[in-house]
């Protein structure tokens, strides 16, 4: 068995395949080569393969009958070596390659005549495999505005995006930030937060504490090489429309001696700006409900509203908003009762 030789440099078979490069084409090579696909399983070299694969495998051997000996390189797309050579080999091997950048891989092979055990001698020109990978990852984007949170309820609920990966990716890069500005680059250039897939759901939980426009971009990490790590492209930006509730945090009379009464409200979501229609009914249930108006929610998010009943008993009192920049249209509902002189 033929062995590895060293003292032959990476840089001798380049200038070869420099030299000779147009004299014979990759197809003439009598060596079995190989190139993994996506699915990370071993294919036939054929043409100039393009894949998405971010950690190919390519095998290099002689076929039952075939002897003599050979040697490689690998280059990615900016030219530098992306796997270590192979240098004189008579058995057949394999090596992953390291992940660049997408863009054209080369791979040159010189082959030598059996029983060179040193290499000296080439047998003609050397042979160049080319192939591209194209990775990149994708987002979904939502069709609706989401809610933040359930009205009446502090707890913030997690908004998710669909998510397709890529193939030999060591992991993801998934960044999203309030009103986050997109640079040349494809990145948010804000200070932004990370999140990642979740592994059970195949999506991206985004946690959003705040109402507002949200951008979303993710890109695939390759495996980290002693020249740094590479990724993908950045996707193009998602954008999430976030929205709290229409729902209250206070409710109180400020005025509470009849027939006229006052009531403030605090709005949960201060941010909210508009009016708000208010209506009220008799009785716990049924019955129509009479407009009383509007009233302007101000800077601190609190509207009032001042009313007259002449009559006592139960009262529903309906509250309808169309709807702001960062609060959803909702609906609330309150009851109270009136007596002789009070509303409480």
């Amino acid at each position: 068995m033929q062995h590895h030789r060293r003292g032959r440099s990476a840089a001798a078979v380049v200038a070869a395949a420099g030299a000779a490069l147009a004299l014979v084409p990759a197809t003439a090579s009598a060596l079995n080569v190989t190139l993994t696909d996506d699915a990370g399983t071993p294919q036939a070299w054929s043409g100039q393969p393009a894949i998405r694969n971010m950690s190919p495998q390519v095998g290099i051997g002689f076929g039952p009958s075939e002897k003599g000996s050979y040697s490689a390189t690998f280059a990615g797309p900016d030219g530098a070596g992306v796997s270590s050579p192979i240098d004189c080999y008579g058995i057949n091997t394999s090596r992953t390659l390291d992940f660049r950048g997408n863009g054209a891989y080369t791979v040159t092979i010189q082959q030598f005549p059996d029983k060179d055990y040193t290499c000296k001698t080439p047998s003609g020109a050397p042979q160049v495999y080319t192939f591209s990978i194209n990775s990149g990852v994708t987002l979904g984007a939502l069709t609706a505005p989401v809610l933040i949170r359930e009205p009446g309820s502090y707890v913030t609920q997690p908004v998710v995006l669909p998510f397709a990966g890529n193939p030999g990716a060591l992991g993801y890069e998934i960044r999203y930030a309030r009103n986050g500005a997109i640079g040349p680059d494809g990145a948010i250039q804000d200070t932004s937060q990370q999140t990642y897939v979740d592994p059970a759901t195949g999506q991206v939980p985004l946690r959003l504490t705040d109402p507002g426009s949200y951008v979303v971009v993710a890109r695939a990490k390759g495996f980290s090489t002693g020249t740094g790590q590479f990724f993908s492209p950045w996707t193009p930006p998602v954008t999430v429309k976030a929205l709290a509730p229409f729902d209250f945090s206070t409710t109180r009379t400020v005025d509470s001696r009849g027939p006229s009464y006052k009531v403030k409200i605090q709005l949960r979501e201060k941010s909210a700006r508009g009016r708000v229609s208010v209506a009220v009914a008799r009785g716990k249930k049924g019955r129509k409900f009479h407009s009383l108006g509007s009233a302007k929610i101000n800077r601190k998010g609190i509207f009032k509203k001042r009313f007259t009943l002449h009559r006592t008993g139960t009262y529903r009192m309906r509250f309808r908003f169309k709807g702001s920049a960062t609060v959803a249209p909702g609906t609330a509902m309150s009851t109270f009762r009136v007596t002789k002189h009070y509303l409480f």
